[in-house]
């Protein structure tokens, strides 16, 4: 299995929350009760159109098979991130240690970048650990999320995409802390996910997990999880919280550079 391969599953479900998130509307004020777990993965996506703020925590495990560096023990590696979304601020924090101790710090402040990187990335990405690199982001016009304002259009994408994939399956539902949640599990073996993009290199099988709060059905976790006999089994955990107070300034000019 690819990593493109691996991650393509994911990356999909990432755009389609992308253009919920451009939609410019609010979710219902009620929350019914649902059995129907493609409702619920749909309900979940469209709860994220008037999310203000929001934090997330992420934990890894297992190893990854890598061509010249041998098994990587993921287990050591965290992420942390949190988004103020009508102010178009970001910050990200990957530390993974095991990866040649690479260390990625960003910032993201409307259509301006900050990052900065040790580890073998840095020089790829031309980026100091020591000093913020400064880019521009492309504005969101060019991308074709920007471009929905329709919040049923962001409905009927997403269940075009679901539509693709082999059926959900609803697990019993779960606390996640002190949240009631409903458990969706999808299921994409490497035969579906070649059904999906036959051009795709597949060798293994890709499972998720969401986690969707019955109050508002926001996902309050999500797990990934694979295993290929090309790179092994791993994988990911998100936690997720909303309505937090996120703070992202931009760096002393004195410490930052442009690449």
């Amino acid at each position: 299995m690819s990593r493109r391969s691996v991650l393509a599953p994911l990356a999909a479900l990432v755009a389609i929350l992308a253009i919920v998130l451009a939609a410019c509307s609010s979710s219902a004020s009620q929350a019914p009760a649902l059995t129907d777990p493609k409702e619920i993965l749909t309900k979940t996506a469209t709860s994220l159109a008037d999310v203000k703020t929001v934090e997330m925590t992420g934990s890894f495990n297992g190893s990854v098979k890598a061509d010249q560096l041998g098994n990587i023990d993921l287990s050591t590696m965290t992420l942390s991130a949190a988004m103020d979304v009508p102010n178009k601020k970001a910050k990200v924090s990957l530390d993974a240690p095991t990866l040649m101790g690479t260390k990625l710090d960003a910032l993201l402040l409307d259509q301006t970048a900050y990052y900065k990187v040790a580890g073998p990335l840095a020089m790829m990405l031309n980026a100091s650990a020591d000093k913020w690199t400064k880019a521009p982001v492309p504005d969101a016009s060019t991308n074709p999320a920007g471009d929905v304002t329709d919040p049923q259009a962001a409905v009927t994408q997403l269940n075009d995409a679901l539509s693709k994939l082999p059926a959900p399956v609803k697990q019993a539902d779960e606390k996640c802390g002190d949240q009631d949640c409903y458990h969706v599990t999808l299921t994409l073996t490497q035969d579906a996910m070649k059904a999906i993009d036959p051009t795709a290199s597949v060798n293994g099988d890709v499972t998720i997990d969401v986690w969707s709060r019955k109050s508002d059905y926001r996902p309050a976790k999500i797990a990934i999880s694979a295993t290929s006999p090309d790179m092994g089994t791993f994988g990911a955990t998100f936690d997720l919280k909303y309505d937090v107070p996120v703070s992202v300034d931009a760096p002393a000019a004195d410490q930052v550079v442009n690449p």
